[in-house]
């Protein structure tokens, strides 16, 4: 059984709906800023398994409205976080960040887990602070020997899967091709 939890999507096409996937998994509106109906419906769910990877994931939005980004990206993280902690069974959680997490170095490899967090925009800002939130939690609440295990993956969002939002390297060609224009 798979069970996905997200804010209806914000743009058209969306492949959640084309393909159909309401009908494949058990579709839970719900928003990682409130931590009552995160911790609630975690529960209500008993997951063997978490991939978090909600976001507020748009640089030019992060300018735009800093507030909401720090809170779905920090406070959401954290709401997922302490609805763990109230699960009373074994659990996996994959808790999804960003490259975009580390201090820009402006150097031309690429960064190292051991590389400083940090970040100059409010995206970045607050993928940082969700790194710090994941590893303060992990160290104080979860031990080794404890149901909760928590992993860190770091992806790039440039492509993002079915995101149709502005500013994604894929979608603005597809747009830019359909119309006979450039991007």
């Amino acid at each position: 059984r798979v069970s996905g939890v997200a804010l209806a999507p914000s743009t058209t096409p969306s492949h959640f709906e084309v393909a159909r996937m309401s009908e494949i998994v058990e579709d839970h509106r719900v928003d990682i800023r409130n931590a009552d109906s995160v911790k609630g419906l975690i529960q209500k769910i008993q997951p063997d398994f978490i991939f978090h990877l909600a976001a507020q994931a748009l640089v030019g939005k992060s300018y735009a409205d800093p507030q909401e980004t720090y809170h779905t990206n920090v406070i959401g993280t954290l709401n997922v976080l302490e609805a763990l902690r109230a699960l009373n069974k074994p659990c996996v959680a994959i808790m999804v960040t960003s490259d975009k997490c580390y201090d820009n170095a402006d150097w031309v490899w690429g960064y190292r887990e051991t590389d400083a967090l940090g970040g100059a925009d409010p995206y970045s800002a607050s993928k940082g602070a969700a790194e710090f939130v994941i590893r303060s939690h992990v160290k104080s609440f979860f031990p080794v020997d404890g149901n909760i295990r928590v992993a860190v993956a770091r992806a790039g969002n440039v492509i993002g899967g079915g995101d149709w939002s502005l500013s994604r390297i894929v979608p603005d060609c597809v747009r830019a091709w359909a119309v006979g224009g450039s991007v």
